[in-house]
């Protein structure tokens, strides 16, 4: 092919330049579009695969220690109430072991207090009144019920001055205790005299006041 160079040279006014290079431009446009349009598709599934991850790890099972047991302690069993049989009367003699139900001979004179052992279980009545059987310093008789008495627990006795019982704090006699005559405390209590009393039960359930001395 042989270019005719004044041809050509002919053709390349400014005015064909300026159409030759609006081409040019418009046809470098298309083509940028075209490979964007080509490439574009290609980088979105490029972007949509997921990159390979590993699975995540599955945890090993591990031997789970057991809670050392505690040893339960036992509750400690119950203080038992020491029960005492007593002999009580409010006069000063105290009370009579017999050797038979009734009038029967006195075997032993019992003071206030003492405590008495061996107790039957049987009672029976002489002259209207119960007696029952117990022992006394090794000596077996007969007690009247009337002056025998059951207390659960620790109890004190009057001393050999005996004391005065009251019905309150406030001074008024209920009577005299003689020697020997077991009690119980229920409560201390101070008056506002500064003057200690102990609240007291006797045999009897009966309860009053004594000055403590």
């Amino acid at each position: 092919m042989i270019l005719d160079l004044k041809k050509l040279k002919s053709n390349l006014t400014p005015k064909n330049m300026a159409i030759g290079a609006g081409v040019f431009i418009i046809l470098g446009i298309f083509g940028i579009a075209a490979f964007s349009v080509v490439m574009r598709p290609k980088q979105a599934i490029a972007q949509e695969v997921p990159a390979t991850t590993a699975p995540p790890l599955i945890p090993t099972a591990t031997a789970a220690s057991l809670p050392t047991p505690v040893p339960t302690l036992a509750p400690p069993p119950p203080t038992p109430v020491s029960t005492h049989f007593v002999s009580w009367t409010n006069r000063e003699t105290g009370i009579y072991l017999r050797d038979a139900p009734g009038n029967a001979l006195i075997l032993d004179a019992i003071p206030n207090g003492e405590e008495v052992s061996n107790v039957g279980n049987q009672t029976t009545v002489r002259g209207g009144v119960e007696w029952i059987e117990a022992n006394y310093l090794g000596q077996s008789g007969w007690i009247a019920t009337l002056y025998l008495f059951e207390i659960e627990g620790n109890y004190q006795r009057i001393g050999e001055d005996g004391r005065w019982l009251f019905r309150d704090m406030n001074g008024m006699v209920d009577m005299y205790l003689w020697a020997g005559t077991p009690y119980q405390v229920l409560q201390t209590a101070t008056d506002e005299n500064g003057i200690v009393w102990q609240e007291i039960m006797l045999p009897d359930s009966s309860t009053g006041w004594m000055k403590e001395w």
